[in-house]
This record gives structure tokens, sequence and C-alpha cells, in this order.
């Protein structure tokens, strides 16, 4: 999980919208530095990863046009000044507004039942449990990396690997050692027909069995790098429609996707995602992080030291 930038989960009282406050911490406290809307479904699965008394924004958004307010939810305006636009859409003064509160909440059971049989869409940032619909822990799952190259990296080849991090160790998992000691990743390789193990067009696949990751590691990277970077002269700016999938090896249906957006021109590697332990369970954080990162191995200590 990185440290430096978290998710705090908003919802309006009149409006009944979920927001994602995207945090960072300066000092001793953390304070807003972007404001996302969430569909209804994402905000039911999305939990605040932050807890403090109240939130401030940071100086790179503006602060509340009449009172200069920079307090969340709570200004010292008239509701009136915050009025919802006509069709009860997100507007900027929505961070300020007093209808808005900090949701602490975490999924209910009810919650993720209605989920059943529909993937879950994650946005940057955001974080879902990684389990089935009755709560019980998923302890097995398939994933699947895919990409298409734009139109100057038709020959581009990029690689997924994982890194497994903790207790200030980790182990590297990638085309040039495809399992982890214990067992708990297995990664299958290039995919250069499109076949896969449930039949999918991923350009790679990674088997990860949760039950089998060492208690003293509780992070599991999943990076890119574009190979031979340098002399290719090669970025991620060079592809487009990144994903990565995760999905249920039993019932063989996708349980989580998140496809990248981003500028990255200047980024040869790529940190997209991290499973980590959370209360007994694990969790699944949609990164996107470009980094300057060489090679795999490069990767492999950008995530070692987060």
């Amino acid at each position: 999980m990185m440290k430096d930038t978290k998710v705090v989960k908003a919802y309006c009282e009149k409006t009944k919208q979920y927001y994602a406050l995207e945090v960072k911490k300066y000092g001793l406290s953390w304070k807003v530095v972007n404001m996302l809307f969430l569909s209804n479904e994402e905000g039911k699965i999305v939990s605040s990863e932050v807890s403090q008394d109240s939130f401030e924004t940071n100086s790179n958004l503006l602060s509340c046009l009449k009172c200069g307010s920079r307090k969340v939810g709570g200004c010292s305006c008239s509701q009136k000044h915050h009025e919802c636009s006509s069709n009860m859409t997100y507007t900027f003064d929505c961070i300020y507004c007093n209808h808005l509160k900090i949701d602490y909440s975490m999924p209910t059971r009810s919650e993720v039942e209605q989920l059943v049989g529909k993937s879950i869409k994650l946005m940057q940032g955001q974080e879902v449990m990684i389990r089935y619909s009755d709560d019980r822990p998923l302890n097995n799952i398939y994933v699947g990396v895919g990409w298409d190259p734009s139109k100057f990296g038709a020959s581009i080849d990029v690689d997924t690997s994982i890194v497994v991090v903790g207790n200030q160790a980790s182990e590297l998992i990638y085309y040039g050692n495809k399992e982890h000691p214990t067992g708990c990743v297995i990664h299958h390789g290039d995919n250069l027909t499109g076949d896969s193990m449930f039949n999918t067009e991923d350009d790679e696949n990674i088997s990860v069995f949760l039950k089998k990751v060492p208690a003293d590691r509780d992070r599991l990277y999943f990076v890119l790098n574009v190979f031979d970077c340098v002399q290719r002269r090669q970025t991620f700016g060079m592809i487009k429609n990144l994903y990565i999938k995760i999905f249920d090896p039993d019932s063989k249906k996708t349980l989580i996707e998140y496809y990248v957006k981003g500028n990255f021109n200047k980024d040869t590697g790529l940190i997209i995602g991290v499973a980590y332990k959370k209360n007994g369970g694990w969790m699944f954080k949609a990164i996107g992080q470009g980094t300057k990162s060489k090679t795999v191995h490069d990767l492999r200590s950008v995530c070692a030291s987060l």
C-alpha cells in the first residue's frame, strides 16, 4: 500500500452521493488534495483508510469561494451557498458543503451480495476486499493483465511481475523466476496466443494462492516494466488500454477490474496495484503509479521501500 496517498470516503446526506477524497500527509495531519465522484456501487465497496477529527484541503485546491474556509464539510457559510446543481451532480463546492460527511463504514454483507455476478470496477486509489459475496475469504485468485500497443508502440515488450513484500524482505516473481518458493505465486509467462485458464485475451496471467503467503509477508505488488526500455527508447506512453483483472478460479467470473488511466510518457515502470493483508483478510488496491525504473529489479527495490 502506498504511504504518501490514501483515500477517505465521503457521503452527501442530501443527494445520497458518494465521493472519494484523495489525501496526503503534511506534517502530522492528512489533507485533501483531490475529490472524485463515486458511483453508488463504488461507494459501497470503498472504505476510508485514514481517520482524524476533521479534514482540510491542501493549498493546491481552492478554498470556499465565499468565506475562505478549507474545512471539509463544515465551513461557516449558509447551506444556500452550497445549493446542489439542478441535476444533483458534483460541483467542487460540495467539498465544503455541510451536507458532506466523512464515512468510515465498511461494506455490509447484504451490500456485497447485491454485486453477485458483477465485476467491481475500481478507479485509481480505490480498494476492495478480496472475498466471496457471503463474506467468506477468497483464498485463490487468478490475475490477468493486458494492454494494446499505441500507434507508435507496435513492437513494445511489456512484462508483468509480482513483488512479495514483508518483514523488510522481498521476493521477485517474473519471467526469469516464475514461482515463489512457497508456491503462493505462480507466473504463467507471456500469453502469446490469447488463450488462458479462462480463455481470456490477457497478455500475461498469474495464479495467487493467498493462504500460502508466508505469515511475515503482507503485500503483493503487481508491477510492469518496459523490457530493454533504454536501448529501445520506449515508455508506457506507447501502450493503451492497460488493465488488471482478478478472477475467481472456481466460478471463472471476473471479480475486480481496474483500467489504468494517466500520462506515462516518461515512465518505464508501473505499479498497477497491490494485494495486502488487512484485519485478517486480503484487500486489493488500484495504484496506477508510474516510475522511472529501468528493469524489473529496479521495480522490486521501489516496492520493497514502500
